[in-house]
């Protein structure tokens, strides 16, 4: 008889070790796959933030001199022909910022006698394109904006230049 208890002890001692791997199994199963999932969402959310990241994308910026010109359309032409996107910003939003540019530099080759055409049809854009979902729209938009800022640059550095002029013949 104590030969059936020992082998019954022996079976709930070999039971009670395989509930306890078994356990310790679904937990580190669960574990890792928990792990996995975490890793997943940490790279998706990488990928999302190195694509999509305001803070990496840096914005063009409107020299403040930019020297003298006796047109606007000169002045307004430098302005958009020496842009410097700088070396950490992403393909697409500087596609998108360089269609917009080239857009409207043609159009203002166009219609070199009267910038104010080309900054209304700047402004009507601007006012209908506010969504930017995509890194190219974003572009898209930056570089709508900065043509307008450049055509504004252009309009108040001539008339500087023509206050001048008007100063010192009086």
């Amino acid at each position: 008889m104590t030969d059936k208890k020992i082998d019954m002890f022996k079976l709930v001692e070999q039971v009670e070790k395989q509930k306890k791997m078994d356990i310790d199994d679904i937990f580190s199963n669960l574990d890792s796959v928990k792990n996995e999932e975490v890793k997943k969402e940490e790279e998706k959310r990488q990928t999302y933030v190195s694509s999509n990241d305001p803070s990496l994308i840096s914005r063009p910026r409107i020299p403040d001199e930019i020297g003298n010109y006796t047109t606007r359309f000169e002045c307004f032409r430098c302005i958009i022909e020496h842009v410097s996107y700088g070396t950490q910003n992403v393909n697409a939003y500087v596609e998108g910022h360089k269609d917009a540019l080239e857009k409207y530099y043609s159009d203002a080759y166009q219609n070199r006698k009267d910038l104010y055409v080309i900054e209304a049809r700047v402004s009507d854009e601007l006012n209908r394109n506010n969504v930017h979902s995509a890194l190219y729209d974003k572009g898209y938009y930056d570089g709508l904006s900065y043509v307008y800022k450049a055509l504004k640059k252009s309009k108040e550095l001539l008339l500087a230049t023509i206050n001048r002029e008007i100063l010192k013949h009086l």
